[in-house]
C-alpha cells in the first residue's frame, strides 16, 4: 500500500513520497523489508531509540513524534549507520498509529459487528456469555480478550487483553475473511489510554463495574475512570450501550453515552432487572423482567457476581435485538469459563476451584459468594498472593477480604516480577489480624501443602492466576500451572 494511503486522515508536515509499504509495526524486532516502523514513545524506552535497528531490517519508512532530530545510534551489529528514509512526524503518535493500521488493513472492523466491554471485573465472563448468545442466534462470533482469541472451537493466546492496534486490525481482517460476522472483545484501560482501539468501529459497548485496579499504571483513580469512559466516547453517535445501573459509577457512563442506553441490575429502575433468583454452588436460576415481560434463565455459572455478568450479557443481546429464546439458550450453553471459579478435579478430598481474581472488588464478590453458598460447616481455604511491580495499595485490602471470608489462608507467590517476594508477602501479612495463615513462597509447594490439608468438608480457592501456564519471576517467565499441579496431585 502506498505511504500516502496509510497516512490518510492524519495531519503531516511535509509531502509524502509514494513509497510502497508491505506492512507496519511498532516493534523493531518485527520489521521486515518494506515495512513502516512506527517509533512510538514509551514508558521505559522511546521508539526513536530503535530506528537504526528497524532500518537494518529493511524498513522503508519511519514515522514518529514531531520534532525528532533524526539522530541515529550506531547499529548494534557494528558498521556504518544506515541511511534514513523520509521521516513522517505526527502530533499524536499513538492515535496516528491506530488510524494507520486501520487504513492499512482496510478498516476491517466495519465488516464485523463489534461488541466492546470495559469494566474492572467481569469482562471475560461477560464476553464469553455474549458470544454464546450471538452464536445461539446464528451469528458466527469470535471472542477476544484475556483468554486470547477464540473462534470455531480454537483458542489462541494473545499476550494482552486488548492487543496493539496493528495486531488488532490484522485479527479483524482475518476473522472477516474467514466469514465471521462478529467479535466480542474486552477493552482494557491500558488499551484505551494507549489508543489501541481508537479506530475500531464498535456497534455496541458495555460497562460492567468500576473499582480500584491498575493504579501502578494510572496515576490516580480519576485517570483510571477516564480511560474506561473513553470506550463510550469512541462509540459512534446513535449506537447503543449497556450499563450496570447498580454500580456507583453508572452516571458517569450514562453521561458519556451518545445513543440509547439499556441498564441492568437488581433495582426497580433497571431496564433488565432480577425479579427473583435461586443460587447455589451448582447453578444459578433467575426470573428477569424486560419491557413488561418476564423470562427465566438458568446457568451453571454460580455466585451473585456471575448473575451480574449474566445480566450484562442478556441486556447486550436484547439491545442487539436478539430474541429472548436465543438469549436463554446462549446463557445455558456456557457451562464454564476457563479460570473463573472453575472446578478442578483432584485426588484430594473436598472441592477445588481456581479463579483469576486479583482485585479487592473481585475478592469481595467471589469470596463472599462462595462463603454464602457453601454448605454449613464448610472449611474455606484460600491460597493467594499479589503481583509484584503493581499497585501496592490493594494488597492489604485483598488480604483483609481473604481473611474475612476464609478459615485458613496460604500466602504465596503470584508473578512477583522484579519486586522482592518477601516485601510483597509482608504487605499482605501486615493486614492480617488472625493467626490462621501460613506463608509458603514457592507456589507449587504451597499448592501441595493446601491439597494435603484438605478434608471432605473443605473448599480450596486458588486465586490470582486462573489458567495461566507461567509465572513471571524477575523479567522472565517460568513454566507453572495451578491446574496441572491440582490435577496431578497424588496423596
Amino acid at each position: 500500500m502506498p505511504l500516502p494511503e496509510i497516512m490518510r486522515g492524519i495531519q503531516v508536515q511535509a509531502p509524502l513520497p509514494a513509497t510502497a509499504i508491505a506492512g507496519l509495526t511498532h516493534d523493531s524486532r518485527k520489521v521486515a523489508p518494506g515495512y513502516l516502523f512506527m517509533a512510538l514513545p514509551g514508558l521505559h524506552a522511546q521508539g526513536t531509540d530503535f530506528v537504526s535497528q528497524a532500518l537494518q531490517s529493511g524498513a522503508a519508512a519511519i514515522a514518529g513524534p514531531v520534532g525528532w532530530d533524526g539522530q541515529l545510534d550506531p547499529p548494534s551489529t557494528g558498521g556504518s549507520k544506515p541511511p534514513l528514509p523520509a521521516y513522517v512526524g505526527v502530533e499524536h503518535p499513538a492515535e496516528a498509529y491506530s488510524r494507520m493500521t486501520a487504513n492499512f488493513f482496510g478498516h476491517p472492523s466495519r465488516r464485523l459487528s463489534v461488541v466492546g466491554i470495559t469494566g474492572t471485573n467481569g469482562k471475560t465472563t461477560t464476553a464469553e456469555l455474549i458470544t454464546s448468545i450471538l452464536r445461539a442466534h446464528g451469528q458466527p462470533t469470535a471472542t477476544l480478550g484475556t483468554l486470547g482469541l477464540r473462534h470455531n472451537g480454537v483458542r489462541k493466546p494473545l499476550g494482552f487483553t486488548t492487543p496493539e492496534a496493528d495486531r488488532l486490525h490484522g485479527i479483524f481482517a482475518d476473522l472477516a475473511d474467514r466469514g465471521l460476522k462478529g467479535v466480542v472483545m474486552e477493552v482494557s484501560s491500558h488499551g484505551l489510554k494507549q489508543s489501541r482501539v481508537d479506530h475500531v468501529d464498535f456497534n455496541i459497548v458495555v460497562f460492567t463495574n468500576f473499582s480500584q485496579d491498575h493504579l501502578d499504571y494510572h496515576p490516580d483513580i480519576e485517570d483510571y475512570l477516564a480511560a474506561k469512559l473513553r470506550l463510550f466516547h469512541l462509540l459512534p453517535a446513535g449506537r447503543p450501550s449497556v450499563i450496570n445501573g447498580d454500580d456507583p459509577a453508572a452516571d458517569h457512563f450514562r453521561a458519556a453515552a451518545a445513543g440509547p442506553v439499556t441498564t441492568y441490575g437488581r433495582g426497580e429502575a433497571a431496564d433488565l432487572r432480577v425479579v427473583d433468583m435461586g443460587l447455589n454452588l451448582e447453578r444459578t436460576v433467575a426470573n428477569l423482567a424486560y419491557q413488561g415481560d418476564t423470562f427465566s434463565i438458568e446457568s451453571r455459572l454460580v455466585g451473585a457476581y456471575n448473575l451480574e455478568n449474566i445480566l450484562a450479557a442478556a441486556a447486550t443481546g436484547l439491545a442487539l435485538q436478539v430474541p429472548v429464546p436465543a438469549v436463554q439458550e446462549g446463557i445455558a450453553a456456557l457451562t464454564s469459563v476457563p479460570g473463573r471459579l472453575e472446578a478442578i478435579s483432584s485426588a484430594a478430598p473436598g472441592r477445588v476451584f481456581i479463579d483469576y481474581a486479583h482485585t479487592p472488588d473481585a475478592y469481595a464478590k467471589l469470596l463472599g459468594s462462595v462463603r454464602l453458598l457453601a454448605p454449613r460447616g464448610t472449611r474455606l481455604i484460600t491460597l493467594f498472593g499479589c503481583g509484584g511491580d503493581r499497585d501496592r495499595s490493594k494488597r492489604p485490602l485483598m488480604a483483609a477480604l481473604a481473611e474475612k471470608y476464609s478459615d485458613q489462608l496460604i500466602i504465596t507467590s503470584d508473578n512477583p516480577r522484579t519486586e522482592p517476594l518477601d516485601r510483597i508477602n509482608a504487605d499482605i501479612v501486615k493486614a492480617l489480624t488472625k493467626k490462621a495463615h501460613v506463608v509458603i513462597k514457592d507456589r507449587r509447594v504451597a499448592l501441595l501443602h493446601a491439597l494435603a490439608g484438605m478434608t471432605d468438608e473443605a473448599i480450596l480457592l486458588i486465586l490470582g492466576k486462573g489458567r495461566e501456564d507461567y509465572e513471571i519471576i524477575g523479567t522472565g517467565q517460568v513454566s507453572h500451572s495451578d491446574v496441572d499441579i491440582v490435577e496431578g496431585y497424588a496423596p
